[in-house]
């Protein structure tokens, strides 16, 4: 999660940069989904299973941390049902 800890005028101004950042980290297939929070105090993001130490380096290049305008937040979990189309990223799943 990322917590906004600035007017949005001046997150909205590096938000192009963001989505760029956004925009890579699906491409390497790093993210599963994005979006903003309602009400906007900032966006999640969930990501694939990797190292916390590798989290935790991409989300220091992220544009809108750089320029100290949000404040990460990782909650890890174990997902363990899921719709099937994203069952290739469940962790594992409960038996019935």
């Amino acid at each position: 999660m990322l917590h906004y800890t600035a007017p949005a005028e001046e997150v909205n101004l590096v938000l192009p940069d963001h989505s760029n950042w956004i925009n890579r980290h699906y491409q390497s297939g790093d993210f599963i989904i994005e979006g903003r929070r309602s009400p906007r105090p900032g966006s999640v993001i969930i990501a694939c299973d990797m190292a916390r130490g590798r989290l935790d380096a991409i989300l220091a290049t992220d544009p809108l941390v750089r320029e100290h305008l949000v404040r990460p937040e990782v909650i890890t979990f174990e997902a363990l049902r899921t719709v099937p189309e994203l069952a290739r990223y469940a962790d594992r799943l409960a038996g019935g």
